[in-house]
């Protein structure tokens, strides 16, 4: 697995050293291992294969040197990946209207409808159904060279993934590795956000626009 290695020493982050200093040489070893891996890998890592995730104490450890950075450890079963802190900006660039839409187009099709229908659990925003590009093209009034474009973006933000249909001929597009770092308020707040989308003037929107507007929230 290649990583990004700048600002690292041999022996971990070089601004973390007095979270590392208590531990001994191994246990260093098995955080540093640990904090790369739930950084940069795309799937969230399995507690089995990393000390520092299976410790409580070590787990705490690096749950204090993500927030260093403004991360936070996500729990999915047995398995841990990092994602921003609730209310901490991710720093990275913000998708266009353009692409706020196609990508909103995504996950109606992929996640809401499926969803609706019983294939895919309540707690989950990956799916197995991607949406066809001639269905994209359809649903938009984005020029087609604006949606390519679009899809470009969200893909390599790993916002999107393109991957083949049952078939294995027909694909499309469903939501990418990215929504594995989602805060469980992120995800409520991002139900919320597809549901106003796919139907804003359903009792169920008008009750969370309600529901904001109580709180001082758009």
């Amino acid at each position: 697995m290649r990583v990004p290695v700048s600002g690292y020493r041999h022996d971990g982050p070089a601004d973390m050293d007095d979270l590392l200093v208590p531990y001994d040489e191994r246990r260093r070893s098995e955080l540093v291992a640990a904090f790369m891996a739930v950084e940069y890998v795309a799937e969230p890592v399995h507690e089995a294969r990393f000390a520092a995730l299976r410790d409580p104490a070590l787990r705490r450890t690096l749950a204090d040197m993500l927030a260093r950075r403004g991360r936070t450890l996500i729990q999915r079963r047995d398995s841990w990946i990092s994602g921003y802190q609730d209310g901490i900006p991710s720093g990275q660039a913000q998708p266009s209207e353009g692409e706020r839409a196609v990508l909103t187009l995504v996950l109606i099709h992929s996640v809401a409808i499926p969803r609706s229908e019983g294939l895919l659990s309540e707690d989950t925003w990956l799916s197995p159904y991607p949406v066809p590009v001639e269905e994209l093209r359809k649903r938009t009034l984005l020029p087609i060279g604006e949606l390519d474009a679009a899809l470009r973006t969200l893909r390599h933000a790993g916002l999107l993934t393109q991957i083949k249909g049952a078939d294995e001929t027909a694909g499309g597009y469903v939501p990418g590795p990215q929504f594995h770092r989602l805060t469980q308020t992120t995800r409520a707040r991002l139900q919320e956000e597809l549901i106003l989308a796919a139907g804003p003037h359903t009792p169920l929107a008008v009750a969370i626009r309600s529901r904001r507007a109580a709180r001082g929230h758009k």
